[in-house]
């Protein structure tokens, strides 16, 4: 016989186990008992004559598949979900139009309508802003033009000037200077022939004159024309002299001045136009970006009256969002609250698809993997059971020092039901595997020496500590590969 003592705490956690079952409500126990819970939990209460003696305190040992699982807690949620809420940042709107909470909306439908009547204020500003600007815009716009029409004016006129004074000049340098002097010039040598003619002549009929055959009056009228001669060509020398050195060098310096003074205005006229353009232009610029700062703010102001209807882009059933009152308590929102933007106001879960999102010990992370089998309670439908399979398992642990630690576990519903609503209380069991012939005991039958596992016999003559392997085990049963056999009966741990 092992001592009471040494067995006192392992009894003491199986009554406790039973104690707390026993307490626990009626649909909860349903629950833990019912369906695949009984095939695990059950191995032995379903033959509760047969693996339990009529002493307290003593199981039998009993042969039959051990499904191996892993019993989880957790609550349903959506694969997909949409939160709403107001989009409009760094002011507080309110709720004015809420869809009632539990409704299956369509694309489109109306979720919530926000307080627009300060934007709609808003907007009357900037519209009267936009017509003012606009009309500004427009004049600006009207006035560069009419300087353009009067500048191009000005500087064609400045163009034809000048271009008529470099014509003058090119005519005179290339036409009519040279030939003045060339008909000058020509003059010149008329001048002098006639000049030498005329003395020539003057000098033939002197002797004639002498010997009386030609008279005194065609002598003096010889002499007058070699004195006019000589003096046409004195004034024809005189006439070219000044034509070379005064008149046409006069006449180049003042065309030439003309053409300099036409380039000058013609500059001045291009520079003063260039800033006038240049500054009515600004101001034309300056008026339509005035102008379009003002469409911006209608179209912006327009956006945020927009926004302040917030319709549902898919299908899904409306979940309201909770959110503190002033004395830190926690509550649905509903209309007449004011929220700012980045503040979900409901959800929209899309509910073709659901999860089980729960946590599993990291003691019996190994049993669970991706892919999995599970079963699904719901404390609203204790008497169904929903199939699922293991969709993902988190690598971040939680806990702090010293207590159990965990790792997030999501399980997918394999099929979609509209009674199901995101937060439904869920217990789950993922099955991880069976074997198919195992001897098995309750874990409290089995306690550690070292590192040893050892099982309490009673035999005839009393009880005996039997050294025992295990193998696999589930939340309730444990697999004896060797120290046991079908039918001994075994002390629980007290």
């Amino acid at each position: 016989m092992i001592e009471a003592e040494s067995v006192a705490p392992a009894v003491r956690r199986f009554r406790e186990a039973f104690s707390r079952l026993a307490a626990l409500p009626p649909r909860t126990k349903a629950l833990l008992l019912g369906g695949t819970a009984v095939a695990l939990l059950g191995a032995g209460l379903a033959v509760r004559q047969a693996v339990v003696s009529d002493a307290v305190g003593e199981v039998r040992a009993v042969r039959g598949p051990l499904r191996i699982t892993v019993a989880v807690a957790g609550a349903l949620a959506p694969a997909r979900a949409e939160s709403y809420g107001p989009e409009i940042p760094g002011v507080e709107l309110k709720v004015v139009e809420l869809v009632p909470e539990g409704t299956w909306v369509a694309p489109g439908a109306l979720l919530v309508r926000f307080d627009d009547g300060p934007f709609r204020r808003e907007l009357e500003t900037a519209r009267s802003r936009l017509v003012q600007t606009s009309g500004e815009a427009e004049q600006a716009r009207q006035a560069l033009r009419a300087l353009l029409a009067t500048q191009r004016s000005e500087r064609l006129e400045a163009e034809t000037a000048f271009a008529r004074a470099e014509l003058d000049l090119s005519t005179f340098v290339n036409g009519l200077a040279p030939l003045q002097v060339q008909q000058s010039a020509a003059a010149v040598e008329r001048a002098k022939r006639e000049a030498a003619e005329s003395t020539q002549k003057l000098e033939g009929l002197a002797p004639f004159a002498e010997k009386g055959y030609v008279s005194r009056d065609e002598l003096r009228a010889a002499e007058r024309r070699a004195t006019e001669a000589a003096a046409d060509l004195v004034l024809a020398e005189q006439q070219h002299r000044t034509l070379t050195r005064f008149t046409h060098p006069q006449l180049l310096a003042q065309k030439s001045q003309e053409v300099e003074s036409r380039r000058n205005a013609l500059r001045v006229v291009s520079e003063k136009t260039s800033a006038q353009a240049a500054q009515a232009k600004a101001a034309a610029d300056l008026a339509s970006a005035r102008a379009a700062e003002a469409a911006a703010a209608v179209a912006d102001v327009e956006r945020k009256i927009a926004l302040c209807t917030v319709e549902a882009r898919s299908s899904g059933l409306a979940v309201h969002r909770e959110i503190f009152e002033k004395g830190g308590e926690k509550r649905r929102v509903r209309v007449g609250d004011a929220v700012f933007a980045g503040q979900p106001v409901l959800d929209l879960p899309d509910l073709s698809e659901m999860l089980v999102e729960t946590r599993v010990k990291e003691g019996e992370i190994h049993r669970v993997a991706p892919g999995q089998p599970a079963e699904v309670r719901l404390e609203a439908f204790p008497d169904e059971v929903f199939a699922a399979t293991v969709l993902r398992l988190g690598a971040l642990t939680a806990g702090d020092r010293g207590e159990a630690r965990s790792f997030p576990l999501v399980l997918k519903l394999a099929k979609a039901d509209p009674r199901l609503r995101p937060g439904m209380t869920a217990q789950a069991l993922v099955l991880a595997g069976e074997v198919a012939d195992a001897v098995q005991v309750p874990i409290d039958a089995v306690r550690y020496e070292g590192d040893a596992a050892v099982c309490t016999v009673k035999t005839v003559t009393g009880a005996e500590t039997r050294r025992v392997k295990t193998g696999r085990s589930n939340a309730f049963f444990v697999e004896i590969t060797e120290g046991l056999a079908e039918g001994d009966v075994v002390l629980l741990a007290r």
